[in-house]
């Protein structure tokens, strides 16, 4: 073949052309074209009277199954109204190139208003301006900023409020809740425009982890792709897992031979996918995130005879928290609005948990405090689990004390979780299916928390999650008024942590959203991000006082 192709170039390329030495071939084709026109010149009209009309004309269809599709349900509604208005604070940025973008080595910071003594309970003010890579004043805002005032001498930290002034300039409030020298320390953690991108690719896809479903039949085993939601392909049949109550839902390609019933395994994996620009990755490279801000002289603040620790109430669930919630002073959390019980020896948790049964359910940084009470305190042990540390990370977890009647479990939310190893999927239930599972009671109460495995997915997913959770609470308390529920929010984590797939930022709107969810409800709020941002946890597993101190306004909401 090869050589019958090769002589048939060179003798078309060294010859006379074909239609020279056969004048009469071009003629006998058009007559042949002329005559297939005339035949088939109605089957001709016809066709191109078809491709006009499919091409131009309505598509009705379509037109009719949008006005059809069905209406929206009141989750649905409730989950757009609050994720318009987390949109709403979202820059709408564009950049071409990296150094048009915030330099927060080049921002200027002064005192608003500077005095020559600052007291207790005072209003400190300091304006940040921000100026790009080229020095160029910034007209517009939405950097995303992390101010704290810091006496390290004292134990004492509190995070700073944001006011932007949509104009490249921000005023960062902070009270001053002790008397002592003051360092002021705000990081550019993402620029403007970052979070513009972040925002954008976050909403880009279903997210930036896969999954894979396991499903086994008589000792056979097959591995399938698995997604919220899976486009239909040729020969390819999706099973859907659906929870109708709380409209949660997720799909998988059926297996060939195996039934939907037979998923029994799950595991999730990075698809190494990123929706970023080139130049928007730079953005995110480890030098350009949590940016040092220029520092001012530290502030010198005096009592001035000032009564600022007025009695207030113990912490009881329904109590509203304002930003910033609280401060620390000798590494102990002060709540603004109510007083916490320090918890620090076995016997203090001991006595608070004496009879109760106390359902921890959400992720990893829940799974510290059965941790903390089986290896740290020691005051249950575990049932049916001989491993320490993290092993079994997905497992649900057990531990009791016959003697004091002290029951502790830990459960996982369900879908998503980020693992990479294959996970027992048969067990998990959502944490509203949880709630709706228990009876309540004065002697049972709840730590529930999610977060971190959903930074990686547009951002409807967790607000429909915390709604659902929301909805099976007021269930809860109608049937048992006095079951004691906490909820955590999520934590700042490593600020090394990918920022596209598990970014701080991503972090914050869902902080965001648990606020709006749960405000007005008779539950205890243990602002877990206003206590990591304080005392400058980059750790998703928050340690030492941090996480003794969550334990401790956890545990005064609860006893």
């Amino acid at each position: 073949m090869a050589a019958s192709t090769k002589y048939f170039f060179s003798a078309s390329s060294e010859s006379e052309p074909t239609t020279m030495r056969y004048p009469l071939i071009p003629v006998l084709l058009l007559a042949v074209l002329l005559l297939s026109f005339g035949w088939y010149q109605g089957n001709f009209q016809n066709l191109l009277r078809h491709f006009l009309h499919t091409c131009l004309a309505p598509n009705t269809n379509l037109l009719l199954n949008e006005s059809t599709l069905p209406p929206k349900t009141e989750l649905q509604v409730e989950v757009d109204a609050i994720f318009d208005n987390i949109e709403k604070l979202i820059p709408n940025v564009s950049f071409t190139f990296f150094n048009q973008t915030t330099n927060g080595k080049n921002s200027k910071i002064s005192i608003v208003n500077p005095r020559e003594t600052y007291c207790v309970g005072d209003d400190f003010v300091v304006q940040v301006d921000m100026f790009d890579h080229l020095g160029n004043r910034k007209t517009y805002g939405g950097d995303f900023l992390r101010p704290r005032l810091v006496s390290a001498a004292l134990g004492a930290s509190v995070s700073g409020t944001v006011e932007d002034l949509k104009n490249g300039s921000y005023h960062v409030h902070f009270p001053f809740y002790w008397a002592g020298k003051v360092n002021v320390n705000i990081l550019l953690f993402y620029p403007s425009e970052g979070v513009a991108a972040l925002w954008r690719s976050r909403h880009s896809s279903q997210g930036v982890i896969g999954f894979e479903g396991k499903y086994e039949k008589f000792g056979a085993e097959a591995i399938t792709k698995c997604a919220f939601r899976l486009s239909e392909e040729d020969g390819k049949e999706i099973c859907e897992y659906k929870d109708p109550l709380y409209e949660e839902v997720f799909h998988c390609y059926k297996v060939p031979n195996f039934t939907c019933e037979s998923l029994n395994e799950m595991r999730g994996y990075d698809l190494q996918m990123s929706y970023l620009t080139p130049v928007e990755q730079q953005i995110f490279q480890r030098s350009n995130i949590g940016v040092q801000l220029p520092q001012i002289s530290p502030i010198m603040v005096a009592q001035c005879n000032t009564t600022f620790n007025d009695p207030k109430p113990k912490c009881q669930p329904g109590m509203s928290s304002p930003v910033p919630s609280g401060y620390y002073y000798n590494q102990i959390w002060s709540p603004l609005y109510c007083n916490m019980t320090v918890y620090t020896t076995a016997e203090n948790f001991t006595n608070c948990l004496q009879g109760k049964k106390l359902f921890l359910i959400g992720d990893s940084t829940l799974r510290q405090f059965i941790m903390h009470f089986t290896e740290g305190i020691k005051i249950v042990k575990y049932f049916r689990y001989h491993y320490k540390g993290w092993a079994g990370w997905s497992w649900t977890l057990e531990a009791m004390n016959m003697e004091k009647d002290i029951y502790v479990s830990y459960k996982r939310h369900g879908f998503p979780l980020e693992h990479s190893a294959f996970y027992y999927v048969k067990e998990d239930l959502y944490t509203s299916r949880q709630i709706d599972q228990r009876g309540g009671g004065k002697d049972t109460i709840f730590i529930i928390t999610m977060g971190q495995h959903f930074r990686q997915f547009p951002l409807k997913i967790f607000i429909q999650r915390a709604i659902n959770i929301r909805k099976a609470l007021e269930r809860l308390f109608l049937r048992s008024p006095a079951t004691k529920v906490i909820i955590k929010t999520e934590n700042t984590r490593e600020t090394f942590a990918p920022a596209e797939r598990r970014g701080d930022f991503h972090g914050y709107t869902q902080y965001l959203v648990l606020k709006e969810v749960f405000q007005g409800i008779n539950v205890g709020f243990v602002d877990a991000w206003d206590m990591t941002v304080a005392s400058a946890t980059a750790s998703v597993h928050p340690p030492g006082y941090t996480f003794a101190n969550i334990l401790s306004l956890s545990f005064t909401f609860a006893c």
